[in-house]
């Protein structure tokens, strides 16, 4: 029985025998794409259960690849992200985790490492997609109950809220880096309402483009009672979609 379905886009053909390889021994359902387009589509198509994906594709870059992966109006949009870089380039890490990766692995890399990842991705992701009410029984999806937590190194934020908009929660999002600051956000069926930043309001798009930058530390989503939003509805995806923009034309910062 398949552990689960991977999605490959790769340009190198030997890097790409050898990861199918590897998952295939895992009990992974592989499948490979050789460019940006051919792997969004197969995205789509197959709805994977995690993509691996290399930066430097022959027609567009990975970057496209998981800014459109991340604006999927179907659960695609909180698919676990892996890229796959020859260099360990800083800059080009904190792009990625701004297009919404979870994880970027230099090469070379050991190929068990890269089987290891992909597992951790896809258990995650089912952890956090199970609904309130089948996460611990009926006390964890009392009001105030953590309904998913975990290590925001291993999940991206982005991935985070995705999944919060999708499943329309209601609730609040504590994120705590490993420096001891701390974000609130809290989430009205699936919409922002409110952030605060070290106890202080912020703004949608400039609290999500400094959050976006946190590579280390933990999360806790509590169900629990939010008021609407005051004013229009602002949709969680778009407001990330606008961060992400920003940050693009910045050129990203350090962190």
């Amino acid at each position: 029985m398949s552990r689960g379905r991977v999605l490959l886009i790769e340009a190198d053909e030997w890097v790409t025998a050898l990861l199918t390889r590897f998952l295939n021994e895992a009990e992974y359902e592989v499948h490979t794409a050789t460019s940006a387009r051919e792997g969004f589509d197969k995205v789509r198509e197959l709805l994977p259960d995690c993509i691996l994906c290399d930066v430097v594709l022959p027609d567009i870059d990975g970057f496209w690849v998981a800014r459109r992966v991340r604006s999927e109006p179907t659960i695609a949009a909180t698919t676990p992200f892996l890229f796959l870089t020859d260099a360990d380039d800083a800059e080009a890490r904190l792009q990625g985790l701004h297009v919404g990766a979870d994880l970027y692995m230099s090469k070379p890399f050991r190929n068990e490492e890269v089987v290891a990842q992909v597992g951790a991705m896809i258990e995650m992701a089912k952890r956090l997609r199970k609904k309130p009410d089948s996460v611990g029984g009926e006390a964890q999806s009392a009001p105030g109950a953590a309904a998913f937590q975990g290590d925001i190194a291993h999940m991206s934020l982005s991935t985070i809220l995705t999944l919060l908009e999708l499943e329309r929660r209601s609730g609040r999002l504590r994120i705590k880096t490993d420096s001891g600051r701390v974000a609130m956000l809290d989430v009205y069926e699936g919409a922002f309402a409110r952030a605060t930043l070290d106890d202080r309001v912020w703004q949608a798009i400039d609290f999500l483009r400094e959050v976006m930058s946190w590579k280390q530390g933990n999360f806790v989503f509590r169900n629990s009672k939010v008021d609407p939003p005051r004013g229009n509805r602002q949709p969680i995806n778009y407001l990330l979609l606008e961060a992400m923009r920003i940050e693009d034309e910045k050129g990203g910062r350090g962190v």
